[in-house]
């Protein structure tokens, strides 16, 4: 009975000492891995030689004591407080701490796009796929003419546009079609580049003019300001550059491109795992 009750008391010993040693568990002992536990959360040693060398530019081995002294507090110090806004849910409701995080997040997820290096095949095929986007900025000038509603007096406004384009490609003088058309000009721009020249005349009218010579005049467009007749004073269309000359944007877009796909994959993983619930005045706008 006494050697039962003694094999009985270790028994339970032992499994005392498990139970408050196991991982997870509160301990008074700090791994050899770790520099520090606060809160039972570890400093690890590497993150602290790494802090130390970049902090002093020395290697470990020939720093002082006070300045691992010094390091050490910082890393107490900045665990301390990252515990207690944890505690204060800063991660939920501070937007800056939801941004760090959200940032950093994205980070680890296309970390793998940013540390590998694309062969050249894989360069060459994202460049062929996309090769109108590699070519030098084109610029245009152009005298954009406007026919009012109001100034064909009764007849087609169509009509008279059409009449007003021919007389432009015949070679007369833009002064003198606007004033016998009732044209007005818009204001007037030298050469502007491409992105420019779209954003003062818009998608339609640029769209219909882009690809005209120089001397060259639209058909007529309609637009709720009234119908538009293009003359091209000038168009110096985009020359394609070649893969050699393009190859640093090409890995750029490359790599962008990936992380894009990469970062579009991961959110779809954490919309499918989640449920998400949207409000009634969005809900029939917007689908998770």
């Amino acid at each position: 009975m006494l050697l039962a009750a003694v094999g009985a008391l270790t028994g339970l010993g032992i499994a005392g000492y498990g139970l408050f040693t196991a991982a997870g568990t509160t301990t008074h002992r700090v791994p050899p891995e770790d520099v520090a536990l606060v809160n039972q959360r570890p400093i690890l040693r590497s993150d602290f030689i790494n802090q130390l060398e970049a902090e002093t530019g020395l290697k470990f081995s020939q720093s002082t004591e006070a300045d691992r002294l010094k390091v050490l507090d910082e890393m107490v110090r900045e665990e301390l407080l990252v515990q207690r806004g944890l505690e204060l849910d800063f991660a939920e409701t501070d937007q800056n701490t939801r941004n760090a995080l959200v940032s950093t997040v994205t980070q680890q997820v296309t970390v793998s796009v940013t540390t590998e290096q694309p062969s050249e095949d894989q360069l060459r095929e994202f460049y062929e796929s996309h090769k109108a986007q590699y070519a030098t900025e084109g610029t245009m000038q152009v005298r954009n003419f406007v026919l009012p509603d109001s100034a064909t007096r009764g007849s087609s406004p169509l009509d008279v546009a059409r009449q007003a384009a021919q007389a432009l490609r015949t070679g007369q003088s833009p002064e003198a079609v606007a004033a016998h058309y009732g044209l007005t000009e818009a204001q007037r721009y030298d050469a502007d580049y491409y992105f420019a020249a779209k954003y003062r005349l818009g998608d339609a009218l640029f769209a219909a003019v882009r690809e005209l010579d120089d001397g060259g005049v639209s058909a007529p467009v309609t637009l709720p300001d009234g119908i538009h007749i293009v003359l091209m004073v000038k168009n110096a269309k985009p020359v394609p550059l070649g893969y050699a000359a393009s190859r640093s944007q090409v890995f750029s877009d490359y790599r962008d491109s990936a992380q894009h796909r990469l970062l579009e994959a991961t959110m779809a993983f954490l919309r499918r795992r989640s449920t998400i619930l949207i409000a009634p005045d969005y809900a029939g706008r917007y689908s998770p």
